[in-house]
């Protein structure tokens, strides 16, 4: 197999599929909600076909992960609830958890020769971890934010598969980090470190409601992979 999916990987929206980042690469098409929809109701299929279950917490995308999950006619079997910005406080013991699994797989995960430039399995640099307000968990807009809310979606509801984003919609840049407009990460929190990973969306100067489409499809899109490929045996 491929090994464990690393860090993050750069999304290319145009293409539907994970890809290496190009420097000044930019999508102008977006996907729309009816691919969003679609997307989501062959995961919603593959999940109920495993028996089992997925969860969400989003931030910026406002919600539609979940709605496109809750779309298809199977999500009451596979689709056991999700958090949209209040990602911390149903359980902080499994707040906390996911907060640690998080970490523990960007450490180990993220190995050197997950460096090489040719691979799609890029290793997060200089990610900065930003702690407010006694709350232990890493700034948002970030790769780690992403994973630590998928974790915590997973672990608060007791699921099989969790799906986190934490991005920057726009039109302004992240107030504290910077990030651009239209950047983020969504992540995956699988049964198994094979089927855990993120996702980076590069910036994009589309409205901010086009921007969350794009977070989701991301999100969705993810979940579709990591799931395809432990089927084949590719992660």
């Amino acid at each position: 197999g491929l090994g464990a999916l690393a860090a993050f990987i750069a999304y290319n929206t145009c293409m539907l599929r994970p890809t290496i980042l190009l420097s000044g690469r930019r999508c102008i098409s977006t996907a729309g909600w009816s691919k969003l929809e679609s997307g989501a109701a062959v995961v919603m299929s593959d999940l109920v076909k495993r028996g089992q279950t997925v969860a969400v917490a989003e931030t910026t995308s406002g919600g539609l992960i979940s709605a496109a999950l809750w779309s298809s006619p199977l999500g009451p079997q596979a689709f056991k609830g999700s958090g949209i910005r209040l990602a911390y406080g149903i359980n902080r013991s499994a707040d906390k958890e996911g907060v640690a699994r998080a970490r523990e797989h960007i450490a180990t995960k993220m190995a050197p020769e997950f460096a090489d430039v040719q691979s799609p399995r890029l290793r997060a640099v200089g990610m900065g971890l930003v702690y407010e307000d006694g709350v232990e968990h890493s700034e948002s807009g970030s790769a780690a934010h992403a994973l630590e809310l998928a974790h915590a979606a997973k672990l608060n509801l007791g699921t099989d598969w969790g799906i986190g984003e934490s991005s920057v919609p726009g039109p302004d840049p992240h107030r504290r980090t910077g990030l651009l407009p239209g950047m983020g990460f969504v992540a995956v929190a699988g049964p198994s470190p094979e089927t855990t990973g993120v996702l980076k969306v590069g910036p994009s100067d589309d409205k901010r409601s086009v921007n969350m489409l794009r977070f989701a499809q991301a999100g969705v899109d993810l979940m579709h992979w990591l799931m395809e490929g432990e089927s084949k045996g590719k992660v």
